[in-house]
């Protein structure tokens, strides 16, 4: 058999090609199971890559000009045409002849003596510029390919370029069965150190090395959370992407992709507190990846906070219009919030650009359900079961459908009682509760209904008051008023972070001190409600103390120091037991003189809560000036009192009103 057929292919002097069809034919033999067939298979790969070299040089001897011919001698009279017949025309021979080419003039002409012309027993192709890749070990070769390797992944921008890891896949070192070996061995614990790669570059390896059919033995040799990010990227459970900051010279990118990798380990493995310092250290570096958007979107989702979510996955669209999953999951909180005419926006969003992805569908289908829409929701769940009888989601949401439909289509079998009984009542004059009440209703309604839409027009107006001051919605209001009444226990930092703005929270601060710095308000110099935060000996110089004077307080919670606002008699607590369990308002420490001049007083004397301080939030234990008295306060007070008396007119009308009912 020959070197091509072996090979499967035809003949050819195309080193790429020959290389292609060797690492087709090594899955067929195997050395582990077919030893002899890999032993022809290694001969006729060798002897057609030399076949290929020879080829060349060759066409490099071919295009070489020959020297120019010698001109054939002038006859004499005396000399006849027979002997210029049997002179033949003289050439200077070549100075030496293709090696290949002297090997078949070798094989075809005659011998004159073994000692003129020697036979070689075999035919040796190998080439000079040959002999140094011979004289390489296998362990030479393989340190070789991991020096370009790691030469390749230093350099980031030409790291992340697909056609640089197929030429380093095209090395020599591939191509020998012992080195080949050798690199499949130590090439994932290189990766499990620098792991910062496309997903694209993931297949091409795995392409190469068969990293998914030996799934199994991998998870003995490596660690688990390498072999969990393996399987991620090549089956694309996850993946990250690493095009987004190519033009960012300024940005330390390795330290990004080790905290933005770390936070995705940390989210795996349910490590909250982990990831949530991964993501902030990611999110200083570089803020506009849309990978840690996502990664700060899924971590607000997963610990329970999805009014971040919400508004995460919402900037990360406005930030990549493409992103699927940023539509997936803004489309689930849409429908979670009972918006599911904006729900279906977005899973429409998604289908246009992706028809098969069935969450979306699923999601869809859920939507028209929460809107009514009973038809439009079983045609989306019967389109799902075409493509998968078993999916269990759909058939539940068919039943769901059918039970509306059979309560409109299925006459209920009182019906005929419940008329005749009607019918008997008015024969004999005595209305039912239901007609007493709606004559009740009607008769009232008639005789009141200015006084009831002033008290609506009233209420709306008490609202918007509310509303316009606060910035907040009605669900925001209603959430603040049960939260005064039952507030957010807090015990850890991370707690408190992920307690919105504005609520009531109870804790206790360990190690606290009052800090001799006071927030008074001088009513002469600013007449609308001014904080100033001094210290004490200055606010008493200035006669500013009163019943509006806020302590400042720092103390830990958790392993975090925070700033508390406390009255007298909690400063006095903490001054006393340097210790306190309390209540107060989460709020975000404003821009303007607070934080710089705590800090300044912490800095002087020289206090070790100013090393772990938390700067971004304080909390109010101490109503300041802006909540108890507010702009707008007396046109709410007006309101109240006119919606009290008409309050207390249409709660009169009651009993004329049922006395009206006995004349009808």
């Amino acid at each position: 058999m020959g070197i091509w057929e072996i090979l499967g292919i035809e003949p050819t002097d195309n080193p790429a090609q020959i290389k292609k069809a060797y690492a087709k034919m090594l899955k067929v033999h195997n050395p582990e199971v077919d030893p002899e067939g890999f032993q022809r298979l290694r001969e006729a790969y060798d002897l057609a890559l030399k076949y290929t070299r020879n080829t060349k040089r060759n066409r490099m001897f071919e295009e070489t000009p020959l020297p120019e011919r010698r001109q054939p001698r002038q006859l004499d009279e005396g000399e006849n045409h027979e002997s210029e017949e049997e002179e033949q025309p003289n050439y200077d021979p070549p100075q030496r002849l293709p090696l290949f080419d002297r090997f078949l003039e070798e094989t075809t002409q005659e011998v004159v003596s073994q000692e003129e012309i020697p036979i070689p027993q075999r035919y040796d192709f190998t080439e000079s510029y040959d002999h140094f890749e011979r004289s390489m070990s296998p362990n030479d070769m393989v340190e070789r390919f991991f020096r370009r390797t790691q030469e390749l992944y230093d350099n980031y921008h030409e790291r992340i370029k697909l056609e640089n890891w197929r030429e380093l896949l095209n090395d020599e070192a591939m191509w020998n069965v012992g080195c080949h070996q050798l690199i499949d061995t130590q090439f994932l614990h290189f990766l499990e150190e620098h792991d910062h790669l496309p997903h694209e570059v993931w297949n091409l390896l795995d392409s190469h090395f068969q990293w998914r059919e030996k799934s199994e033995k991998l998870a003995s040799q490596l660690s688990g959370r390498f072999v969990a990010y393996l399987n991620g990227q090549l089956n694309q459970t996850f993946t990250l992407r690493y095009h987004s900051f190519e033009n960012r010279e300024d940005l330390n990118i390795e330290a990004f992709l080790e905290w933005r990798s770390d936070a995705l380990f940390a989210l795996m493995e349910n490590d909250w507190e982990t990831a949530q310092s991964y993501l902030a250290k990611a999110h200083a570096l570089y803020p506009l990846d849309p990978d840690l958007i996502r990664l700060q979107g899924e971590y607000f989702l997963r610990t329970g906070n999805k009014n971040r979510a919400f508004h995460t996955f919402d900037q990360l669209i406005r930030l990549d219009p493409d992103n699927i999953d940023a539509y997936l999951y803004r489309a689930r909180l849409f429908l979670e919030k009972g918006d599911a005419a904006d729900a279906i926006k977005d899973c429409e969003e998604i289908l246009t650009r992706m028809p098969e992805l069935w969450d979306a569908r699923s999601l869809l289908g859920n939507s028209y359900l929460q809107l009514g829409e009973w038809e439009k929701a079983q045609e989306v769940f019967q389109e799902m079961l075409s493509h998968n009888p078993s999916d269990i989601d759909a058939k539940i949401c068919l039943t769901q459908i059918q039970s509306p439909f059979n309560k409109m289509t299925e006459p209920t079998a009182n019906k005929q009682a419940k008329a005749a009984r009607r019918k008997t009542l008015r024969v004999l004059g005595l209305p039912s509760k239901l007609a007493r009440f709606k004559q009740f209703f009607a008769i009232y309604t008639r005789r009141n209904i200015w006084t009831i839409i002033f008290l609506l027009l009233l209420h709306y107006a008490m609202f918007a008051v509310v509303s316009m001051k606060l910035e907040m919605t009605s669900e925001q209001i209603f959430d603040s008023l049960v939260n005064k009444y039952k507030p957010v226990p807090i015990e850890t930092m991370d707690e408190l972070k992920q307690t919105p703005l504005g609520y009531q929270v109870q804790f206790t601060l360990t190690k606290a001190s009052y800090i001799n710095m006071l927030r008074v308000y001088d009513k002469e110099k600013h007449p609308e409600p001014k904080a100033e935060f001094i210290p004490a000996a200055k606010a008493e110089e200035r006669d500013l103390l009163n019943s509006d004077t806020g302590y400042v307080n720092v103390g830990y919670l958790d392993q975090q120091a925070i700033i508390v606002i406390t009255d007298y008699d909690h400063a006095k607590e903490i001054h006393d037991k340097h210790s306190i369990t309390m209540r107060g308002t989460l709020k975000a420490i404003p821009d303007g003189e607070m934080l710089p001049v705590i800090v300044n007083a912490l800095d002087k004397r020289k206090h070790p809560h100013n090393a772990v301080l938390v700067t971004d939030m304080y909390i109010n234990a101490k109503p300041d000036l802006e909540e108890k008295g507010w702009t707008g306060s007396w046109l709410l007070g007006i309101l109240a009192i006119i919606s009290m008396l008409y309050y207390i007119r249409i709660i009169r009308e009651i009993p004329k009103t049922r006395k009206a009912l006995t004349f009808h």
